[in-house]
């Protein structure tokens, strides 16, 4: 035989727990029964009002469920759990203050931010709020759902806090969506890396980033710097605590010299405050964190350019992003001789390109080398000219300079 134990497992509400806990105690009277008997139907009818109709049976069977859940939570939140105190707050409240008290702790939790947002975001109606919280029988959603939204507002307080030092206002929060954590971390980090920055340079965009990250590479701080200021306890604590998982986290992916700029980028830039630029320096990044990319672009970025590039080097050419016509030309009768290679082509953007690009230019040469099949790799057109339309419809091809007459 195996030996097993049988648990109970204890599904009444608090409200029933402490209630019986009460009665058994002598700390809860026959009296105040009959006076909970009394006021429970009134509260029931109320609530029935308010989430729909007292005049439904499942309405008002509904609002007990919602009553005892309301008065519940009250009773297990004010007591901490103890059932001698929670039967002492029913001996000496009504049955509808009690519930009241339950749904003054949920318009609390309401009030409380849901996300770790700066800026303006739909808050919801709190009667909708009310009508789905007031279901919950177990408090330990409520709880977890509390201690999230408190450390939400401790984040949200802290990060304009440090938003105001560094010349960041409402309309910029409002704008961009900014998350708390990622400007208290770009607080510390600036903090750390610039200690003379009072302000969040207006070039602090995806380039300057890449700037930061690239000049981290070669020398990282020795330890991290918190922001100056006048904060709380619990706000030193949180920065003490971001600044530790950015030494664990960040500053260890920085080091690794085998994530490339790009990537590590791409890996990181979520976690801090970046401005949007309305006029992204595309060359400049890709120069700084695609320094091959860069070099064979030429700092182009248009898609003929880049298309040009990558078929010569699917032809097993030199990558050019350009071509005279006489080029081009030399360049389909080596595909028709020598094959078309769209892989090698492929392999040098996962390679090269910057990593946030690789996907969509990969879709779009796909769609360019179904096409350049068609054209390129057969022979029928004996004379290159539909070939060179081709090409000079999806390509960079110099058109020949037009002869003064002498």
């Amino acid at each position: 035989m195996t030996d097993f134990q049988l648990s109970t497992f204890e599904d009444r509400p608090f409200f029933e727990k402490a209630l019986r806990h009460g009665t058994a105690t002598g700390l809860i009277t026959d009296e105040k029964i009959r006076a909970v008997n009394t006021e429970a139907p009134k509260g029931m009818v109320q609530i029935a009002t308010a989430f729909g109709s007292p005049y439904l049976r499942a309405e008002l069977e509904l609002a007990r469920v919602r009553i005892v859940n309301l008065v519940s939570l009250y009773l297990s939140e004010t007591s901490g759990g103890d059932l001698d105190t929670a039967a002492r707050l029913i001996r000496d409240n009504t049955f509808l203050t009690l519930s009241r008290g339950g749904s003054t702790l949920l318009k609390e939790l309401f009030a409380l931010p849901e996300y770790s947002i700066l800026g303006k975001f739909e808050h919801g109606r709190v009667e909708d709020f009310l009508e789905f919280w007031s279901r919950k029988k177990d408090s330990a959603d409520y709880h977890h759902a509390r201690r999230q939204r408190e450390q939400f507002a401790l984040e949200i307080r802290l990060a304009r806090k440090l938003g105001a030092t560094l010349g960041l206002g409402d309309q910029v929060f409002q704008d961009q969506h900014c998350e708390a954590d990622a400007l208290i971390r770009t607080a510390i980090l600036l903090r750390t890396t610039t200690p003379k920055t009072k302000t969040i340079p207006a070039c602090f965009d995806q380039v300057g980033f890449a700037t930061l990250l690239d000049r981290l590479r070669k020398k990282a701080p020795a330890r991290m710097v918190a922001p100056d200021g006048e904060f709380s306890e619990a706000e030193e604590a949180l920065m003490t605590q971001l600044a530790q998982e950015m030494r664990q986290h960040d500053f260890a992916k920085i080091a690794d010299g085998s994530i490339p700029l790009d990537r590590l980028i791409n890996q990181l830039k979520a976690r801090y405050f970046i401005r949007s630029a309305d006029l992204e320096d595309t060359a400049g990044y890709e120069a700084l964190v695609s320094k091959e990319w860069s070099r064979y672009t030429k700092g182009k970025s248009d898609i003929d350019a880049i298309f040009t590039m990558l078929l010569c080097i699917a032809a097993n050419m030199p990558g050019k992003t350009s071509l005279t016509e006489s080029a081009a030309k030399t360049l389909i009768k080596k595909i028709r001789k020598d094959g078309f290679h769209p892989q090698l082509a492929r392999d040098f953007v996962a390679q090269h390109a910057p990593h946030e690009k690789q996907e969509s230019l990969l879709e779009d040469w796909q769609d360019f080398c179904e096409q350049a099949d068609l054209y390129l790799a057969d022979d029928w057109d004996h004379d290159l000219h539909i070939a060179l339309k081709f090409l000079h419809e999806n390509c960079y091809i110099e058109k020949p300079a037009k002869r003064s007459p002498r």
